[in-house]
């Protein structure tokens, strides 16, 4: 699980370091892919392989002729980026994306539980401020109660499954 948040420097050739804790969560693996943020927030996201395939595969189960998968299929994959992580574990950034972005000197990596993000700080102030002020709305936790009382439920069925055995 991808957690936590790194300020990060940028070196000049355009690398960033991917955070110890994030590597060890991609297991090893020397690639990780990037992608524009596909709710139109001005980050990348990114992750391992199979990350990108889940993601891949839950767009592609949508009708074949819509106009809005063919969108997402150019927002996701024609802009994803597969990225080998050198042997100190940094990456080279997308240019496109730092141009756009304005980043320069540091970029911040954010954790996002099953993948992570990669802001310009001043974006990813802005986005946190937002973010804090939904997260404390009393609609946004009630939002959670259903899910969690399922993922419970589905722990003790776990639970009396293996004690049964």
């Amino acid at each position: 699980m991808f957690v936590s948040t790194y300020e990060v420097n940028i070196d000049s050739k355009g690398r960033v370091s991917v955070p110890p804790s994030f590597r060890n969560e991609l297991a090893g693996q020397s690639r990780l892919v990037l992608w524009p943020a596909l709710d139109g927030n001005r980050c990348l996201e990114g992750g391992d392989e199979e990350t990108f395939r889940i993601l891949q595969h839950t767009i592609l189960r949508s009708s074949f002729g819509n106009k809005k998968r063919r969108a997402l299929i150019n927002a996701f994959a024609s802009k994803a980026h597969d990225l080998k992580l050198d042997d100190t574990g940094r990456i080279k950034l997308p240019e496109k994306w730092v141009e756009e972005s304005k980043v320069s000197g540091k970029v911040i990596f954010a954790g996002a539980m099953d993948k992570f993000q990669i802001w310009e700080p001043n974006a990813y102030i802005e986005f946190e401020n937002e973010m804090e002020e939904i997260a404390k709305d009393e609609e946004t936790i009630s939002q959670l109660e259903e899910p969690y009382q399922a993922v419970i439920a589905e722990a003790l069925g776990n639970q009396n499954t293996n004690e049964g055995r």
